[in-house]
Parts: structure tokens; sequence; C-alpha cells
């Protein structure tokens, strides 16, 4: 069974690049759909939970089904309701009720799945009135928890902003104009995630102290460079090895003091003055009662790319899983490989395929339209004016890159020629802007997928066809 409400398929990544690129490009399409389906978060979950009459086990853990009078699913994240629903249909009648927070609003039609399941909205990447309404629903709906409960929780990439209470005196308006500052300033989800910790009463496990007595098992698809679960979703169930302090560190990195919200500010500034109660900690006695268990990953979607065009004949290596930085220093280091591979075909003999993980970052500067892979891609397309035969695209595994209906963008040797010679723009006025929407809307170059139904940061592929030598 597969989790996804829009079926993926290769033909879910055509665009006319792709396609006036033959076979390279119904292989990139291929390898993409490939790595999107080895994350499928309904087949994470039931590959990771065996069962028999008496217990099931996850990884090597192994518990006993009788210890546990009553079972309940808070979920998530963009991945949130495929996996409930693996969870439904495991367990079945175990579950007393499943209730998870999404954004994509077509999965509302699996509200009510077995008479167990709630899907309920909420806003990504800034937190909105229905994320938090939806997140007290959520808490509102469990009843009292003893020892003998099992919450499970799942989580997914956009749950910190779909899950979410803000601190007594944050309001929703300070805490939407905080998260956007950050998403504009160039700060990493690290960064980002320490101060929503700080700012939330569900986040930095706040959540697991809640659901005490019960035991809690967390169910993790990952969406954060390097699985940091502390960081994933803002690790709700997860103790937080950061502080006020570090917080207050981020907001000075980015000079935004003079500019963060006053209540912000101040709520920061009391809690590492110690005046306020920190997050859940590493020593709490509390966390004996926790488990956590990460069910899919970035790596495990390049290592499915990676298989794939090597079954379509092309040398492959998958170059890093922790691609990260601002968009315009990936660009530099990205066409440096691509130039050592073009010319002295370097790491690997052509044809290629190079394969990069991670997630890089935008300082928004100008008023255009895009997300990171777009702009990245955007400044690959001069890199690739003077060499045929190379497909580079970056690709959001959500399908959603930025707050556009594009998942990525592909470029091809000729989008310069196109975009400066045939359509008279300006590529360098493009980047400034962050207007890389709007450049390959122009030349054709836009990947949309819709929402894929999982989430694992994203993916560069970078092909090389033919066997030219120099």
């Amino acid at each position: 069974m597969s989790s996804n409400q829009v079926k993926i398929s290769p033909a879910s990544f055509i665009n006319p690049i792709l396609q006036r690129n033959g076979k390279m490009g119904s292989d990139a399409c291929e390898i993409m759909n490939a790595a999107i389906q080895a994350v499928d978060p309904y087949q994470c979950v039931t590959a990771q939970i065996s069962l028999s009459r008496e217990k099931f086990k996850i990884g090597e853990k192994e518990f006993t089904l009788d210890d546990f009078q009553r079972m309940f699913v808070l979920g998530f994240g963009k991945a949130s309701v495929p996996m409930t629903k693996a969870l439904i249909d495991l367990f079945g009648e175990r579950i007393i009720n499943a209730k998870v927070v999404t954004k994509d609003e077509g999965f509302q039609v699996d509200s009510g799945y077995q008479n167990t399941l709630e899907v309920l909205l909420g806003g990504h990447p800034i937190p909105t009135s229905a994320s938090i309404e939806s997140t007290q629903i959520m808490l509102n709906g469990l009843p009292p928890l003893s020892e003998k409960d099992l919450v499970w929780v799942v989580v997914s990439g956009g749950g910190s902003a779909l899950f979410s209470e803000p601190i007594i005196g944050v309001s929703l308006d300070d805490l939407q104009q905080t998260t956007e500052m950050l998403l504009r300033s160039g700060a990493d989800i690290q960064e980002i995630n320490t101060i929503r910790k700080h700012l939330d009463l569900v986040k930095g496990g706040r959540l697991a102290l809640r659901l005490d007595p019960a035991s809690v098992i967390t169910l993790i698809l990952s969406d954060v460079i390097g699985d940091r679960l502390d960081m994933i979703a803002s690790g709700p169930t997860v103790a937080d090895p950061t502080s006020y302090v570090d917080a207050l560190n981020v907001i000075r990195k980015y000079q935004l003091i003079k500019k963060i919200p006053l209540s912000i500010m101040k709520n920061l500034e009391k809690g590492a003055e110690g005046k306020l109660p920190e997050t859940m900690k590493p020593e709490d006695p509390r966390n004996a009662r926790i488990e956590h268990h990460l069910v899919g990953n970035n790596i495990k979607a390049a290592t499915a790319a990676l298989c794939c065009a090597e079954e379509l004949g092309y040398q492959s290596l998958i170059m890093s899983s922790h691609l990260t930085g601002k968009t315009e220093d990936v660009a530099e280091f990205l066409g440096g490989v691509i130039q050592t591979e073009f010319k002295h075909q370097q790491p690997l003999k052509r044809p290629a395929c190079l394969i990069f993980g991670g997630e890089t970052t935008v300082e928004v500067k100008g008023n255009g339209l895009g997300g990171r892979n777009q702009d990245l891609a955007l400044r690959m397309v001069s890199w690739l004016a003077t060499c045929p035969q190379i497909l580079f695209i970056s690709l959001a595994t959500d399908g959603e890159d930025g707050p556009t209906d594009a998942a990525g963008a592909v470029v091809d040797q000729n989008v310069f020629k196109i975009a400066t010679e045939q359509l008279g723009m300006n590529v360098k006025s493009y980047i400034e802007n962050n207007d890389s929407y709007n450049f390959f809307k122009r030349v054709d170059g836009l990947i949309r997928t819709g929402s894929t139904g999982t989430n694992v940061n994203d993916l560069v592929i970078i092909l090389l066809g033919g066997f030219r030598k120099f």
C-alpha cells in the first residue's frame, strides 16, 4: 500500500527541458521517482514495525502488547497522515483515537479512516491560527493518561509550524513575524528551531512532559540534515540540549535584536536569566518512558536514486547528504564539481550521476518569488552555459519549494541561450531579485509534482551523458 494521495510516478517530474533531453531526461525522471518512492511514509513505518499476537518490535526493541491498555496517536507534519494510517492498519482497534495536523488539504479525505483518524489542518512554513487551534484540539482530545497508556507520536517535516502553542505573552502575530524574519535572514533550520523551542509549550520535549506518565514512542521521518532528533519538528518529545541563551545568540548572529518583536525578546531574556522554565533536558528522569525511532531520511532517498541511476547505466556516487550553506556559496562549489567532472571525468567516467542531499538557505533581498532549490538552480544557469549533455536538478522531496507550486527546477546548456538570446532575460537580475520561480516559468524549467506526501530535505541530481573527451 502506498501513502501518496496523488500517485507519484516518473511522469510527475517531466517538463519541456527534461523532454528535449531525450533518454537522459526520462532517466532523470526515473531517478527522482525512485528517490521519492523510497521514503514513502506509510512504507517507512510498516517496514520498521513487526507485530505478533502478543508482542511488537521496532528495530531491536520489543514490547508486550498487554502492557498497554490503550493506544493513542498524535501526528504532525507533511507526512503525518500516511504514517498514522500505517499504525492504524497495524494495530487496529487497539488504537482508541488518532489525531494529526498536516498542511495538504488533500489529506482531509482520510479523516474518519477506520473510524479512528481525525485530520486537522495548519499553516506552513509560518504557523497560523489554524495551527494553534488544531494543536489545542489534539491535546484537549486526550483523556487523563496513566502508566498503562501508550501514545504514538508521528513526526515529519513541517511539524514546527503545524504543531504550535505559543508561550504565554507571545502572540501569534509576533511568532509569525519572528519566523518570517528568521527564514529570510539565511538562518538554518537548527538555528530557527532553537528559537522555536523556547517560544512554544509543545516543543523541546514539552509535549512529552504533558503526556506523562504514559509511555511515548515517537516515529520520525527526518527533514533535518544530520538527523538530530531534537531538531526535527523542534523535538516535541526529545530532550533539548539548547537553552534560552543559545536562542538569543542566534538572534544576535543575524543582527535581528532591533527587529524581533519586543514580546519575543523579553521572554527569551527572562528565560536566559532563569526566570522562565527551560525545555526538557537530557537528565530528566521522565526520558525513561520515551522511545524515538528514525524511520526515513535523506540518505535513504539518495541511496534509492543511486541504485536507480546505476541500473540505468550511469556510474553513480552520493557525494554528500550534508549539503548546506547559502545558495550562492553552494553554487560555486557545485560549479567546480561539474567543471572537474566535465573536463576530466573525475570522480566518475561518463555517463555519470552525482547525487547530493541536504538543504541550502537563501538570504532574501529582492521581491521576487522562489524557493531554495529554484534559487540554487538559477545560479547554475551560467555554469552550464558551455557544458553540453548535462542536466542539473535541485528538488524539494516534499514537492513544495518555498511559497510556490514547484518542487524545484532543472537546467541544461540551452537554458542560458534561450533566456538571454531568445527571451532577452538578464540572469543576474533575476538572481538579485530572488525571482527564480518566474525565471524558470519562462524557460519551462519548473518541476511541478504537487505534494509528494513525504519530506526528507532536498536532492541535487547531476546527470552527465556521453563520452566526449577533452
